[in-house]
């Protein structure tokens, strides 16, 4: 099983298409880290029980893309070379 899962937020990406909000979600933890070009390495979004961080990741499926570390490294770098 993997631990570890990322998720590109849709709704809100620049003109190349990079969004502009990832998710970083620990399947043992019960927080997300939020990953944005103000935040390149995360913020950490609490929740009262991982039910509720689950909740939260289905109220926004239909938004989100899951994605590879590798992906999240490249969208990094973009954000860090535009901002």
């Amino acid at each position: 099983m993997e631990n570890t899962l990322y998720f590109k937020d849709m709704r809100t990406k620049d003109h190349n298409d990079y969004p502009s909000k990832i998710y970083k979600v620990e399947y043992s933890r019960m927080f997300i880290e939020i990953l944005d070009n103000d935040h390149i390495h995360g913020k950490p979004h609490y929740f009262g029980s991982p039910k509720l961080r689950d909740d939260f990741i289905n109220n926004i499926k239909e938004h989100i893309l899951r994605i590879n570390l590798e992906e999240l490294l490249q969208i990094q770098n973009y954000w860090e070379a535009n901002n």
